[in-house]
Formats: C-alpha cells, sequence, structure tokens
C-alpha cells in the first residue's frame, strides 16, 4: 500500500515551515540589527580655550565689632555699615547692585568653674555686605576707601563677566570646530568619508585667576593709595571639552 500527504494548504507541515523561516529572516533583518551590523564610526575629544579680562567683580565684606553689651556693639557696626554704604554709592554702584541683608549677633561665652556653668561675656556682632562692582578701575581705590572706614573682613574679590553665557557659547563652538576637525583627519588617513555626528556631551571649567592678594583682608593701617592703584584685575580662562562620535559613511 502506498502512503500519501496531502498537499493542500491545510495540511499543517506545508504551512509551518514558511512561517517560521519569515520569522527567523525578519529577526535577522530587523533595522536595530541591521543599524548594528552598519555601526561603525570615530570616537574623538575636541578642547577649546579663552582667556579674557573680567569685566565686573563681586566683593564680599564683614563689619566686626565685640563689645559686653549687644547694643553698643551694633551701634558701631550700623556707623561704619553706613559709612561703607555711602562709599558704594558715590563709587557709582547702583542699589540693585548691593545686598545687605547679613547681620548676626552671636553671644560670648567663658565656663565659670566656681558656679559650672557658661555665662555670657559679650556679643560678637557682624554685618555682611555683598557689592557687584561693574566699573574695575573704580576698584582697588573703593577698597581703599572702604577699610579706611572701618570695614575690618573684605574677601579677596572675584572676578567675573556680565555676558558669560557669550563667552562660553564661543568657546564651545570652538571645541565642537576642533572635534570636528580631528575626526575628519582620521577618516581621510583612513580612505573613509566622514559622516554626521552621533552623539555629542559637553564638558566646561571656567577658572577665574584671583585678583592681586594685596587688596584683601586688610585692615586701614595697612592700605595705601600707590597700592590701590597699582591693583591687578587678573582674567578668566574658559576651558571646555567636548566627547563627539561621527559616522563613517
Amino acid at each position: 500500500m502506498r502512503t500519501t500527504v496531502n498537499a493542500s494548504p491545510s495540511n499543517p507541515a506545508r504551512t509551518f515551515l514558511p512561517f517560521a523561516l519569515a520569522l527567523l529572516l525578519g529577526a535577522l533583518l530587523s533595522p536595530a540589527t541591521l543599524f548594528a551590523a552598519q555601526d561603525r564610526g570615530i570616537q574623538v575629544n575636541g578642547e577649546a580655550e579663552l582667556r579674557v579680562a573680567p569685566d565686573m567683580a563681586m566683593l564680599h565684606m564683614e563689619i566686626l565689632e565685640e563689645h559686653t553689651k549687644a547694643a553698643v556693639a551694633r551701634a558701631e557696626v550700623d556707623k561704619i555699615s553706613s559709612a561703607a554704604l555711602q562709599i558704594i554709592r558715590e563709587a557709582g554702584v547702583a542699589g540693585e547692585d548691593t545686598d545687605t541683608t547679613g547681620l548676626s549677633i552671636t553671644p560670648r561665652y567663658r565656663w565659670n568653674k566656681s558656679e559650672e556653668r557658661q555665662e555670657i561675656t559679650g556679643y560678637r556682632v557682624a554685618r555682611s555686605i555683598e557689592v557687584r562692582l561693574l566699573d574695575l578701575d573704580k576698584l582697588g581705590d573703593l577698597l581703599t576707601k572702604l577699610s579706611d572706614a572701618g570695614v575690618n573682613q573684605i574677601n579677596s574679590p572675584q572676578p567675573g563677566l556680565q555676558d558669560r553665557e557669550t563667552v562660553y557659547l564661543k568657546v564651545l563652538a570652538a571645541a565642537a570646530e576642533n572635534a570636528r576637525s580631528r575626526a575628519r583627519t582620521i577618516a581621510d588617513a583612513l580612505g573613509q568619508k566622514l559622516g554626521p555626528v552621533v552623539t555629542l556631551s559637553a564638558h566646561s571649567s571656567p577658572i577665574p585667576q584671583p585678583m592681586r592678594r594685596e587688596m584683601a583682608m586688610r585692615s586701614a593701617d595697612a592700605v595705601s593709595s600707590p597700592a590701590a592703584e597699582s591693583y591687578q584685575s587678573g582674567h578668566i580662562t574658559f576651558r571646555v571639552s567636548v566627547s563627539a562620535q561621527f559616522a563613517l559613511l
């Protein structure tokens, strides 16, 4: 007897094999698989640096006084603060560029051995003033006058830029162009054609150069006009690096 297999479309053996083969080819030729097979590229770093002169400075100062009575210490601080604010106004600093909100009154203690307890010996009053100075030509003279007026804590001025973003974008563009130039050089050397950028990340580090140290933390008897006139404002260095991956066509 001879056995035959029904070859009609309803036969499961005939329909399953083409369907399974189609699934297998579909998986092998999926877009993700094709992309992985063609994923050729160049990874490079681009760098750029720019030194710019500051056009502003941030000043942070404090008036500190101690006395056995808080009211006396605060009155002295208020007196010096008023004189300092007058000097700042005369230097042409706008009201919105001056902040005088910081005030603290701190008790000073000592240990009373006989009574075994802490007792207040006086008070320390401090008022902080922050100034955004846009005319750096006035910086040295301003710090001299503030010190002469009794401001006894002046931190080192911090140089800055009024339009920091414009400078950053300029250096960022230069770093990106440097990355493209390096990638193009590599591609040309390998006889390849450089394609579009695939991934890109940027890292920046603006580095302010500290201003002249002799202008900071000075007392009234340590300042002279010639020192103020020789003041140097320093510079700010912007360094930007980018990591980029370019496709090869």
